[in-house]
């Protein structure tokens, strides 16, 4: 079994049960909860890397647009909300730079996970490097595997996690050399596959985890990071699994 006392717990796109995702309001809060962060970086069409989920800018913005599409002048000007709830219109996309180096100061572990619009871009690998050159406790994330070999490349001492899909193949998966992690919802725990995802002897980190669940009593040596909405709760759990 795994030692709980050395799970990290990740907030997911910030504290995004308690703010809204991927804002400054979520990063805060994670930070005050004391845990990592998991957050979304997109690449504008002039280069400029922004902290945003979505390929589309439609459902948290109204702008019917992919964000490569965009140069940041004109993203810079949206304002990130849900339309029946007025609190969140304020709310402006951070620069993805800003956010490392306050995370860099606070010494916040990071998941950064790169989006589509990094595999569109011929020199979004390089920017987002350079970014990152001098960051601690960093891995990056996605469900591209090109793209992660294209990172690390560029950064051979960083850890490369893949985001793997419903329908893997895992044989292919054995010859992704430069994969040194794997990031899988928490239902994969039930499936035939993950007996065989624990035999390729990689890092696991679990997402999709709200902090109930009895599956972070038992988890499995590779488990080494949970991804999670409410990171507050998942840390009360695993502190009474250890107490208990």
């Amino acid at each position: 079994m795994v030692l709980l006392s050395e799970v990290k717990v990740y907030a997911h796109r910030g504290a995004s049960g308690y703010a809204l995702e991927n804002t400054w309001n979520a990063f805060f809060k994670a930070c005050e909860l004391g845990v990592g962060i998991e957050l979304d970086v997109q690449i504008t069409k002039d280069g400029v890397v922004v902290v945003y989920h979505d390929g589309n800018l439609r459902r948290l913005t109204g702008l019917n647009a992919g964000i490569e599409t965009l140069a940041y002048e004109e993203v810079k000007e949206l304002r990130i909300g849900r339309k029946w709830l007025r609190s969140f219109h304020h709310h402006q996309m951070p620069l993805a730079y800003e956010v490392f180096q306050w995370a860099k100061r606070k010494r916040i572990p990071l998941n950064v996970e790169l989006k589509e619009s990094f595999a569109k871009n011929p020199k979004g690998p390089q920017i987002l490097a350079a970014m990152l050159e001098g960051m601690e406790d960093v891995h990056l994330s996605s469900f591209n595997p090109k793209l992660l070999s294209e990172m690390k490349m560029l950064m051979p001492s960083t850890e490369m996690a893949l985001i793997i899909k419903k329908n893997v193949q895992l044989s292919r998966l054995k010859e992704m050399d430069w994969v040194d992690s794997i990031h899988l919802h928490k239902r994969f725990l039930a499936k035939s596959d993950w007996k065989d995802i624990c035999k390729l002897n990689k890092k696991v980190r679990l997402y999709g985890v709200l902090g109930s669940e009895s599956l972070i009593d038992r988890l499995d040596p590779q488990t080494v990071g949970i991804i999670t909405n409410y990171p507050d709760r998942v840390k009360r759990k695993i502190a009474s699994t250890l107490i208990g």
